[in-house]
């Protein structure tokens, strides 16, 4: 059982800070700065022409090479794209970056105090990987870069952890469930309504889903594992008994005749016996 937290949403920026989101932060920030380091190297080796961002086609080799774009990341088995691409931002927009990096901040820390830091980097990550693969399956091939993905299932996580929280939003108190729920309708109607631009609304839309679905059947799943790997180790004890049997009567047949008294089958039954321990010790060390 994870430890709780209660929401804080004071100007004390400490309060917001854990090792991950310190992390998670600093990695966006500096590769935002290596992007803006690649196109700029971009375009003066294409003679002051500017490199064209998403709207226009490939960017620098950088940004190419670690957005998600399906033709890559699918048809060339670029698969990391999966996982990059939440790490880059537009150039063109710097609000992207700080907007995204203000909600992990606000966010991010009581979520993962609630959820522990495993389950919630699980949640970030697998959030950034179905929101793109969502994006996919619904028809886009347009480029994606960005956390927004990510920091939706983030938002969602905390409305269902901390619902009655209020969040200022620009001057006006609102609770965070409200919140999420109008996030939630504005990606909706964008997804069945597109009004064009640069935003990828389908991965907001995946984010908003893993977001929900992880944090209500996310204990669900565990315990289903948990079952199933009780049952392994009862069915390897079972084994385990009747492997000890097997081996104590072959060596009492050879402490009365010999290794040579022992069939091919015994002899086999012995190599096998002693890999299978020599692995559940391995096992067990891991």
């Amino acid at each position: 059982m994870s430890q709780w937290y209660p929401p804080e949403f004071g100007m004390s920026f400490g309060s917001k800070w854990t090792k991950v989101i310190k992390i998670l932060i600093s990695v966006n920030v500096g590769i935002f700065i290596l992007q803006l380091l690649f196109f700029s190297i971009s375009t003066q080796w294409s003679g002051g022409k500017p490199v064209g961002g998403i709207e226009h086609g490939y960017p620098d080799p950088f940004t190419k090479l670690f957005w998600f774009y399906p033709p890559d990341t699918f048809g060339n088995l670029w698969l990391w794209q999966l996982f990059s691409y939440t790490f880059l931002h537009s150039i063109y927009d710097p609000w992207h970056l700080i907007i995204n990096m203000f909600a992990l901040w606000m966010f991010g820390a009581d979520v993962e105090r609630t959820m522990g830091t495993r389950k919630f980097l699980t949640l970030y990550f697998g959030a950034g990987v179905f929101s793109a693969l969502l994006s996919t399956l619904l028809g886009s091939e347009s480029a994606i870069l960005g956390a927004s993905g990510a920091i939706f299932a983030v938002e969602v996580a905390f409305a269902m952890f901390f619902p009655e929280a209020t969040i200022i939003l620009f001057i006006f108190p609102i609770k965070a469930k409200h919140l999420v729920m109008i996030f939630a309708g504005i990606t909706a109607l964008n997804c069945l309504l597109p009004s064009g631009g640069n935003i990828a609304y389908y991965a907001h839309l995946g984010g908003l889903l893993y977001g929900f679905l992880f944090v209500r059947y996310e204990p669900r799943l565990w315990g289903m594992i948990e079952i199933w790997q009780a049952k392994q180790r009862e069915r390897e004890m079972r084994e385990g008994v009747e492997i000890r049997r097997r081996v104590d009567r072959i060596l009492e047949k050879v402490n009365r005749g010999g290794m040579e008294n022992l069939t091919k089958k015994e002899l086999e039954f012995l190599q096998n016996a002693s890999r299978k321990y020599r692995k559940w010790q391995t096992e067990r060390k891991a």
